[in-house]
């Protein structure tokens, strides 16, 4: 009987081989007796005959070497009996084992073959699966027997070979290589990299009249690029490229490996710029010794930002970290082989990378500089990684301040990654050939997904949908807003936010100028104003040192010493060393002494509060409990009941003083939090392995730490300024300074731009210490402009998605006439090759039709939402009349 027959039936030997002529690698149990038992179609008597039709004989067969062949099928690993036919017009044995959809493991002699069926299906699996060479051709090994007591031929180096020859060839057979007279000889770099067809192709999917377009609506069609480096696809120091030669020299996404090394070569161990930002590890980190071991510490892409697709010749291998050597020479060969007017580039060290790029670009070989002549380019930060870098960067990198890049993210890598990155568990031990191929085949697979995508799974119309809402929303939001603003002030604030749209080095509308002042900054103020005092002639000093404003400096200072001991004594446990308790003893003592000397002063400064000392002391004598000199009570003017009385002067410094604090303590909290998304996003990205994330958790268990004190400074500040408001009868201090509440204590979040959720410690305006009320002024200003940003960040991406749809739309016509076109371009071939091929390029084109005739299916309802809704008429975008012809230029309603 037959294991893989439908129906299981029983039959004899002669009727199981006639049967299994169309199935030469089911497996087949026989009766022995008492059970069945395993045995082969070859042992009953089958004989696969090539050349011929199933079921015709050959008047000449000629048995496979030794008469030994062995077929590796989706069930098994079969050892068959195979002919050749010896007929004087029979092919070659390689063409009659593929005529039999069997891929033979030689050209010569061959004595192994795959089923076409089992390549298909191992190379599905590689891309949804993950599923590695090893772990597949032993799961067929069992398939053929789970028991050990069959002896299964080991084909394994056989079956790496055909997989690897077998994704080449679909490469090369998908790109039209074998429709080229010049085949896969010719060639070029890139030429096998699936493009993506929403991105700006020339020739391809643009208006022919395409650079004519206006200046403030050529940003339809700029290129939208993100850089970044991944540090998970390492590859060991394994084989060469001598015993382990490429098939694709750069073909298809990694640059050409040859013209790549020998850039590099120029370079050696180049030492990396000093960042004036947050320290970037990728980069400061390139020449630590922890890729010693490694010939590959991982790749460097640039990827389409908008679609989320790996481009053409536009990933190499790193060294030594993310070193501006790699980087610089991926990023100009990726954007030297196309043309553009407009270049919006994402990269994660943006900020320090772009600053001189193109002072570096003479260092870059001539083939892979660029043109910048008629050329813009746009560096920018994505957003996720934005809230990391330092505050100037917020607003001089942020894809959300900037014109014309819609609601685009810059993050497209980093989703990227987790489709290739379970890859490297393969390739890390791959020889160098082997590796760039499996990833480029990854890639290639990732980027057919996201074409299908954009269709299937409605991407682009939903996100057109919600950016005509968003779009809508956010005008009327807007224009109601400026309804409430003079109108000579909008125009001022206009003509502000559109000259540093321009020049970013003119004052940023964005920004606060108003002064924020650090405790520090009040202290020095209030020493000049005691200074000043005791100028006149009435003055009455308390101290001849210690003015009031110092004492009270010094009480808040001593304030913060007391928590931070407190913390520290409290962080100690049973494991806590003699020398550690030592230290904290030591530090409780100094402190205990300190207060002293500051408490005579308050005698002096603040009289009332002895006789409350003095109850406080024999209350805790009576206890026979010693207070700890981090719960001593200071008494400061914040902390004085309501019958008590002091000098209406220390009420105000210290008002002035934790006014200041607050500032400083929510300032704190929010760089705390920067720096927290900031180790997460390199935890993720970066380190990998029980030993470095332990030590990762550890190190963001402290910076929480630092984020619970910050936020606790802060509110001690807030509940003090609550006592002395009502002292000195502040208003208004309150509007900015909230309460803080758990759930504001959160990062900064992008996606809060559209819909205002961005928590209020975000939002604050720093503290006035020059008595000008400029701060109303400004946060309106401000949030004026976040208002127009938003707005007009959506109505760009209206615009960005309906043409991109366009383009995916008129690509696809361009393709499928491509591939029509290919049909019969080589000549003096055979009637069934020249079938063949036509037969090949004619499924290509068709598919390309289909697909588009599909999307446009899908995306039928998406083409007059455009034209519908409060924001239809792109005022806010105030683009020139000559641009209605390029922002309308999309398929008609009744395509």
């Amino acid at each position: 009987r037959c294991e893989d027959c439908h129906g299981g039936m029983m039959m004899c030997v002669s009727c199981s081989v006639s049967t299994h002529e169309c199935n030469p690698t089911h497996r087949v149990e026989l009766w022995n007796g008492s059970h069945f038992e395993h045995t082969t179609l070859k042992a009953l008597g089958l004989r696969i005959q090539l050349g011929h039709s199933t079921g015709q004989s050959c008047i000449n067969p000629i048995a496979a070497p030794g008469d030994d062949f062995v077929i590796v099928d989706v069930n098994g690993i079969h050892q068959v009996a195979l002919d050749y036919c010896g007929c004087d017009r029979a092919k070659g044995e390689t063409v009659q084992l593929l005529r039999a959809r069997l891929y033979p493991a030689t050209v010569q002699a061959p004595k192994t073959a795959a089923t076409f069926n089992l390549l298909e299906l191992f190379h599905l699996l590689t891309f949804k699966a993950k599923a590695s060479a090893f772990e597949f051709y032993n799961a067929l090994a069992r398939r053929s027997d789970n028991t050990g007591t069959i002896d299964i031929p080991d084909r394994y180096d056989e079956f790496l070979r055909m997989i690897r020859q077998w994704r080449n060839l679909k490469m090369m057979k998908r790109a039209g290589r074998g429709h080229d007279p010049a085949g896969a000889k010719g060639t070029a770099e890139g030429e096998c990299a699936v493009l993506c067809p929403a991105c700006p192709q020339p020739g391809k999917n643009l208006p022919s009249n395409w650079r004519e377009a206006p200046d403030n609506s050529r940003f339809v069609f700029g290129l939208f690029l993100a850089a970044d480096a991944n540090f998970r696809m390492v590859r060991r120091k394994v084989s060469s490229e001598a015993a382990d030669p490429t098939f694709s020299a750069g073909f298809s996404y990694f640059c050409e490996i040859s013209k790549y090394r020998e850039h590099l070569a120029k370079f050696g161990d180049q030492k990396e710029i000093h960042s004036n930002c947050v320290k970037h590890h990728a980069v400061g980190d390139a020449n630590t010794s922890r890729f010693a071991n490694l010939a590959a510490s991982g790749i460097g892409t640039i990827d389409c930002t908008r679609h989320m697709m790996k481009r053409p010749s536009s990933v190499g291998e790193l060294q030594k970290g993310e070193r501006y050597a790699n980087m610089d020479y991926i990023f100009f060969h990726s954007t030297s082989q196309q043309d553009y007017v407009r270049l919006v580039m994402s990269y994660d060290i943006a900020c320090q990378w772009s600053i001189n790029l193109w002072g570096r670009m003479p260092d870059m070989p001539g083939y892979v500089q660029i043109d910048r002549e008629g050329k813009s380019f746009v560096f920018l930060v994505p957003k996720f990684h934005l809230p990391a870098h330092i505050e100037k960067c917020h607003t001089s990198y942020s894809f959300n301040l900037t014109r014309g890049v819609g609601r685009t993210d810059g993050e497209a890598p980093e989703r990227g990654w987790s489709n290739i990155n379970p890859v490297s568990s393969s390739t890390k031990q791959m020889g160098p050939a082997s590796y760039r191929e499996t990833i480029d085949d990854h890639f290639g697979d990732w980027n057919w997904l996201r074409i299908i995508t954009l269709g299937k799974c409605r991407i682009l119309l939903r996100k057109l949908k919600a950016a005509v809402e968003e779009r809508d929303a956010q005008v009327v939001d807007f224009d109601a807003f400026t309804k409430t603003i003079p109108a000579v002030t909008v125009l001022q604030w206009s003509t502000m936010v559109e000259e540093w749209e321009i020049d970013n080095d003119l004052p940023n509308p964005f920004v606060s100028v108003t002064r924020n002042a650090t405790q520090n900054d009040v202290r020095l103020a209030l020493a000049e104003e005691d200074g000043e005092y005791l100028k006149r002639d009435d003055a009455a000093p308390v101290h001849d040192q210690v003015t009031p404003g110092i004492f009270i400096s010094q009480g808040l200072e001593l304030e913060a010493q007391q928590v931070r001991l407190k913390a520290d004594a409290k962080a100690l446990d049973a494991s806590a060393t003699a020398l550690q308790r030592a230290k904290i003893l030591e530090r409780k003592i100094g402190l205990q002494r300190k207060i002293q000397a500051w408490t005579d002063l308050q005698r002096l400064y603040m009289p009332e509060v002895t006789v409350t000392r003095a109850q406080e002391r024999r209350a805790a004598a009576d206890t026979d409990h010693e207070i700890p000199s981090y719960d001593i009570s200071l008494h400061l003017p914040s902390s004085l009941t309501q019958r008590m009385r002091t000098h209406q002067k220390l009420f105000e410094y210290e008002f002035r003083l934790r006014t200041a604090q607050a500032y400083e303590g929510l300032e704190e909290v929010r760089r705390h939090l920067r720096l927290r998304t900031h180790m997460y996003k390199y935890k993720d990205k970066h380190l990998v392995g029980q030993r470095a994330n332990t030590r990762s958790r550890n190190l963001l268990t402290r910076v929480q730490t630092k984020v619970d004190a910050s936020a606790a400074k802060y509110t001690r500040a807030r509940h003090a300024l609550g006592t002395l408001a009502e002292r000195t009868g502040a208003v208004g201090w309150d509007t900015q300074l909230q309460p803080l509440n758990d759930e504001d204590i959160r990062a900064f979040a992008d996606e809060s731009e559209k819909d205002k959720l961005l928590s209020w410690i975000w939002m604050v305006v720093g503290v006035r210490v020059d008595g000008d009320d400029k701060a109303v002024q400004e946060v309106l200003r401000i949030e004026w402009c976040k208002a127009r940003a938003r707005a007009m960040r959506w109505s760009e991406e209206v615009l960005l998605l309906r043409e991109e749809m366009r383009r995916v739309q008129t690509f696809f016509s361009w393709q499928a006439d491509w591939w029509q076109q290919q049909a019969h371009r080589i000549p003096h071939l055979s009637i069934e090759d020249t079938e063949g091929v036509a037969a090949y390029a004619a499924k290509q084109a068709s598919i390309r039709h289909l697909m588009a005739k599909r999307f446009d299916k899908l995306w039928r309802e998406g083409w007059l939402m455009v034209k519908e809704g409060a924001g239809a008429d792109n005022e806010i975008l105030e683009l020139e009349p000559s641009s209605s012809s390029f922002i309308t230029n999309y398929p008609a309603p009744d395509r």
